[in-house]
């Protein structure tokens, strides 16, 4: 067995030898195609200064919120110019507080996650901000990133987007159609670009069930989406239905110190995840590059949450379930052979103390909706319940595909499109949409990362596969956000990997700590979410300074 056990760590040792050694060789490969081009540059002819440069390409960028910002600057890092279109009056998407119907937030609404994991690595957020900022200080963050970056005169404002047409064989492959909000067709503008990329879709339309004698109920029906505080609703009995990823839950809380009270209703069991598990932000647990190479890490983590989640519901409630908010079964979670994305599809993100709120009778739990009556709702244990009001907390729906506008070839635009990894037509050269996909965890970075790939793949620097191979593997987006979800880790990795960045081996992991030491320590203490995807680009350490002065 000591032999053996000596012969393994030989072998191991040699494999460690030999990668570094391969990861030399090909490090002095790149130096000399370096010096090589560099010299072929010094001895070529001057070029005639009167000659014109060649024209930069031009790309469409259809949205002013996170992923419309961060495809807009990628774009530019790539040398495209950039013309943007925002229908609102200002940047940063559904994070702008409005009062209409365009906006989507409420006033006591905060991330459910933190802002380590949203921010731009290339643009910390302040210092002085909590773990989870509020959408006023989100908000400012994003239209400060756009002044920085010099995005806000790319963008048109107040303008929609009616078509985008492909042309195939043209200089400029697409026309966009555009006009002022709100108005006639009379006022509609074309203009030529070589690529279109759709930023918007997420929360295009709010997603409401439908229940038996819905239409006969007389008391005030609205979406989360049209919930802006809890003070029309003071003394009066409210349903809020769906828990949500985070919504239900913080609406059920917000209007529980001030209703008569509030109902929570939830059709399945629900895995209730503190914003904070031991002292740090529930997904700080073990989500650095390092833990991809702990072996049973993941077991690890599931343990910590676990423990964590059994001191967040007994401590003063008792357990959640003894007060009605009910989760998952043994079973139900065997079956998912521990799946971190089905899991996560019954985890709902608690923004204050939902265990409190309900044991302190604040909140009373209720199960499904049978039917509505006239003054109330029948659930389907029988009971009924007088209501004044009723809040859905169901999601949204996209319009159609998610797609803000009419999207082909002249003569074939539509709305119903497939995606390749959700990302890239298979169909249309040049078009791609950012952020069809609905992340657990921070939809910032996987906009960013898949905006980095747009970007790389538009300027020729990342290859795609063939059109029939695009095509086969392509699938239609879904119409209701919560129909194509995944882990923000998980998508991260996958992206880098479609990009030719794979993440590495154990193997070549060794070898990079013996040729690179601190750019492959200061990779592996970056978190899974990072956007620098190579060991390389830890040449420098990770800025930290805030680049703007905030006033909240």
């Amino acid at each position: 067995l000591a032999m053996l056990l000596i012969a393994f760590g030989c072998a191991l040792a040699l494999s460690a030898v030999l990668s570094a050694a391969l990861e030399l060789c090909a490090d002095w490969r790149a130096r000399r195609a370096s010096r090589a081009a560099a010299a072929a540059q010094a001895a070529s002819p001057v070029v005639d200064e009167e000659q014109p440069p060649a024209p930069r390409k031009v790309a469409a960028v259809i949205g002013g919120g996170v992923s419309g910002l961060v495809c807009s600057k990628r774009l530019l890092d790539e040398g495209f110019e950039v013309i943007g279109f925002e229908r609102a009056d200002q940047l940063g998407g559904l994070w702008v507080f409005r009062d209409g119907p365009e906006g989507k937030t409420y006033m006591s609404l905060r991330a459910n996650v933190h802002k380590e994991r949203l921010q731009m690595e290339d643009f910390p957020m302040p210092a002085s901000w909590p773990r989870y900022p509020s959408h006023w200080q989100l908000a400012e963050y994003l239209q400060a990133f756009a002044a920085h970056f010099g995005l806000n005169g790319l963008y048109k404002m107040q303008t929609e987007v009616v078509s985008c047409r492909r042309h195939d064989g043209a200089e400029q492959g697409w026309s966009v159609t555009y006009r002022p909000a709100g108005s006639d067709a009379g006022a509609e503008q074309t203009v030529q670009v070589d690529a279109v990329v759709m930023c918007v879709g997420q929360t295009c339309a709010p997603f409401v069930p439908t229940y038996p004698g819905q239409d006969k109920f007389r008391g005030q029906v609205l979406h989360t989406s049209q919930y802006r505080g809890q003070a029309p609703f003071q003394g009066r009995r409210v349903l809020v239905v769906g828990a949500g990823a985070a919504s239900g839950t913080d609406v059920a809380q917000d209007l529980s110190f001030g209703a008569k009270q509030v109902f929570l209703s939830v059709r399945r069991g629900v895995i209730l995840l503190p914003r904070f598990l031991g002292g740090k932000p529930n997904a700080e647990w073990f989500e650095r590059n390092v833990w991809n190479y702990v072996p049973l890490a993941w077991v690890l983590r599931l343990l910590t949450i676990m423990i964590n989640m059994m001191t967040y519901e007994t401590f003063g409630t008792g357990s959640a379930e003894y007060h009605g908010i009910k989760g998952p079964s043994v079973m139900d979670t065997v079956r998912t052979r521990l799946d971190e994305v089905k899991i996560s599809d019954w985890t709902a993100t608690d923004c204050n103390n939902l265990t409190q709120r309900v044991a302190m009778g604040a909140v009373r739990m209720k199960g499904e909706i049978e039917s509505f009556e006239e003054t109330g709702v029948r659930f389907a244990d029988g009971s009924f319940q007088e209501l004044d009001a009723v809040i859905w907390a169901t999601g949204f729906k996209r319009d159609c595909t998610g797609l803000g506008c009419n999207v082909g070839r002249e003569g074939e635009e539509s709305k119903c499109i497939r995606l390749w990894h959700s990302v890239f037509h298979p169909d249309l050269p040049g078009f791609a949409c950012c952020l069809q996909t609905h992340p657990y965890g921070s939809h910032w970075a996987v906009a960013d990362m898949e905006a980095r790939w747009i970007a790389g793949a538009f300027a020729g620097r990342f290859a795609l596969p063939p059109a029939e191979q695009m095509a086969r593997e392509s699938i239609a987006v879904s119409e209701h956000q919560s129909k194509d979800t995944c882990l923000d880790t998980t998508e991260v990795a996958a992206i880098a990997r479609d990009m030719g960045f794979p993440r590495p081996n154990g193997f070549r992991l060794m070898g990079l700590l013996l040729v690179k030491p601190a750019r492959t320590i200061r990779w592996l203490r970056l978190p899974k979410t990072t956007r620098r995807i190579t060991v390389d680009e830890c040449a420098e350490p990770t800025a930290v300074e805030c680049k703007y002065d905030t006033a909240l």
